[in-house]
């Protein structure tokens, strides 16, 4: 058991402090079982194991004091403001009986993140006086005076009502510094790496160390996997998409569509059979035959199996505790679906979402099996497919939760070294947003993530990328499960939205773009992005994809984001960057 010690603005221990989307971090970066609870001003943690482990929670980040802008970075808010209310993270630590104090383990954690990303991007040839490393300096200072005053036993800081207070200070200036000066490095690698990518130096370097080292050049365009590099690396830039509604065709959403690179359409399984045995395709066909026709466009289809609450049909949850008539009907499902647009679908994501384990419950066995069926059943009946599998909740929030799920990162190494022929990994980078495993998070933190899905050596689709243009109601909590005894509630189930630098906005989606897009069109195993929901749907508890997080709105306005969207793919299409 260890604890975390909070003090208010005044310097005074908390007497209520509101846990959101609290879980602990355990080996292999995988969340880990555990109580959380606030008392007597501090977090209280009760682990089963004596292992180390890290707090992760969503908290407002204060802003620090004015720092040095830096060219293409998004400046700080007004000093006093804060700069988000985002999920961060403690480094691994032991059982103790003295409280931490939880602002110096957040700050202590993202200057160990900034470090030790320095390195792994090849920063540190970056001039010393330049305004990043100088702000990473101030961090390291306002930390080491953290520690100090914390260790410290003689007069109280000025002001102050206890040295820990003055800690505390200390700590979340240190953080403020930290977390905005990892933001500032992770766009300025993404500034160097991506006219690398677009020149074709990355290819082009990757493809010759793949030589040298293997003896025989890569087939022509493929993607290479330099041995020992850690990552795949594709050729040119990144693909553009959405995702459509099939409910939705205006004209100004296909003339919009019309300028990507690809479309994608859902195939939720409760829009194509609401009802058992009465298909209904005439939405979906509609705009296939579209993008096919008139706009000549690639398209991308599924996922065909999901089994979040909305893309199930009601009918089916009659069987939920069969697996095998379950799985029967699934392959029936798959096999009409794929039989009907294999002639018009260039890829498939073929399930998502298994290891979440959250609507209806599977062992590990049928989790994989399941898997197993989606890919082989498509792949025999459509063999020239490219397939993939998507990962949904990325960070495995739910983990922590239920055991009875998968890890994101084992699921998907599973499924990559079980020998199917699943192309790539697919992932649904969905953030602001009150659903669960949607928590706002930073740049740093976003491109962090996709540097441990690259690891796996396999090309990856963000395949629902977003963040909402306003605050929406929450999503509902998911299916309770009949043999968990805990009362099941937003909070319970981490359903904290939050937000980066401002509450969202029409605005502040737009910058978010600007910013996140150029970070993962950096990564070279990348190949395509595509944006979650073309347009905004009337809301609703139950909508199959984010609240307010469209393109356009419901009566088919663009907002900003639309636009900086499609400036970033005209720009990589004549191989610019917009960082």
């Amino acid at each position: 058991m260890f604890s975390f010690a909070v003090f208010d603005e005044t310097g005074v221990p908390r007497s209520g402090f509101e846990l959101r989307g609290e879980h602990l971090i355990g080996n292999d970066e995988m969340p880990a079982a555990g109580e959380i609870k606030f008392a007597e001003g501090l977090i209280r943690v009760t682990k089963d194991t004596a292992d180390a482990a890290g707090l992760s929670l969503v908290v407002d980040v204060p802003a620090p004091p004015a720092v040095a802008p830096v060219a293409g970075v998004p400046a700080l808010p007004n000093p006093g403001a804060i700069l988000g209310k985002l999920a961060l993270r403690t480094c691994f630590l032991p059982k103790r009986d003295e409280p931490y104090l939880l602002s110096i383990e957040l700050a202590r954690h993202r200057i160990m993140l900034v470090l030790n990303k320095l390195e792994e991007w090849g920063m540190f040839d970056l001039a010393p006086d330049h305004p990043v490393l100088a702000q990473l300096d101030n961090a390291r200072r306002k930390f080491s005076e953290a520690i100090v005053a914390d260790r410290a036993t003689g007069s109280i800081a000025k002001g102050q009502p206890s040295q820990r207070a003055w800690a505390d200070k200390l700590a979340w200036e240190a953080l403020g510094l930290a977390l905005d000066c990892s933001e500032k490095i992770a766009l300025l690698a993404a500034q160097r790496d991506v006219p690398a990518r677009l020149s074709g130096h990355t290819y082009d370097d990757a493809k010759s160390r793949y030589t040298k080292l293997v003896g025989d050049p890569p087939s022509p365009g493929a993607a290479v996997v330099v041995p020992g590099s850690g990552h795949a690396v594709v050729q040119g830039a990144p693909q553009f998409g959405v995702a459509v509604n099939p409910a939705q065709f205006a004209e100004p959403l296909q003339k919009y569509v019309s300028g990507l690179d690809f479309v994608t359409m859902p195939i939720r399984w409760s829009d194509l059979e609401p009802v058992e045995g009465k298909l209904s395709f005439a939405a979906t066909d509609r705009w296939i035959e579209w993008a096919i026709r008139s706009a000549k466009l690639p398209v991308v289809a599924g996922p065909i199996i999901d089994l979040r609450p909305q893309c199930l049909p009601e009918w089916t949850y009659i069987w939920e505790n069969d697996y095998e008539t379950l799985r029967d009907m699934m392959i029936e499902h798959i096999t009409q679906v794929v039989t009907r647009y294999r002639r018009t679908v260039t890829r498939w994501t073929v399930c998502s979402g298994l290891h979440v384990n959250s609507n209806v419950k599977l062992s590990y066995e049928q989790i994989m099996d399941l898997t197993k069926v989606c890919v082989l059943l498509t792949k025999k009946i459509h063999p020239q497919a490219k397939i993939a599998v998507e990962i949904q909740e990325p960070w495995g929030e739910y983990f922590a939760h239920d055991r009875k799920s998968l890890p994101p990162t084992f699921y998907a190494e599973s499924v990559l070294n079980s020998g199917l022929a699943v192309d790539a990994v697919a992932l649904r980078l969905q953030l602001g947003a009150a659903a669960s495993g949607q928590s706002a998070r930073d740049l740093m933190a976003l491109s962090n993530l996709l540097d441990r899905y690259a690891a796996m050596e396999r090309l990856v689709h963000v395949t629902a990328f977003g963040v909402p243009s306003g605050v929406a109601p929450a999503a509902a909590p998911a299916k309770k499960d009949e043999d968990d005894d805990e009362p099941l509630t937003l909070k319970s189930r981490d359903h904290v939205a939050g937000f980066w630098r401002v509450p969202w906005t029409d605005a502040v989606q737009a910058t978010w773009i600007a910013d996140a897009i150029g970070i993962i069109a950096s990564k070279p195993c990348v190949q395509s992005i595509c944006w979650q929901d073309l347009a905004d749907a009337p809301l609703s508890p139950r909508l199959p994809e984010m609240p307010l997080g469209g393109l356009f709105s419901p009566t088919g306005v663009a907002k900003p984001a639309a636009a900086q969207f499609a400036a970033w793919r005209n720009a990589m299409k004549d191989n610019k960057s917009l960082l």
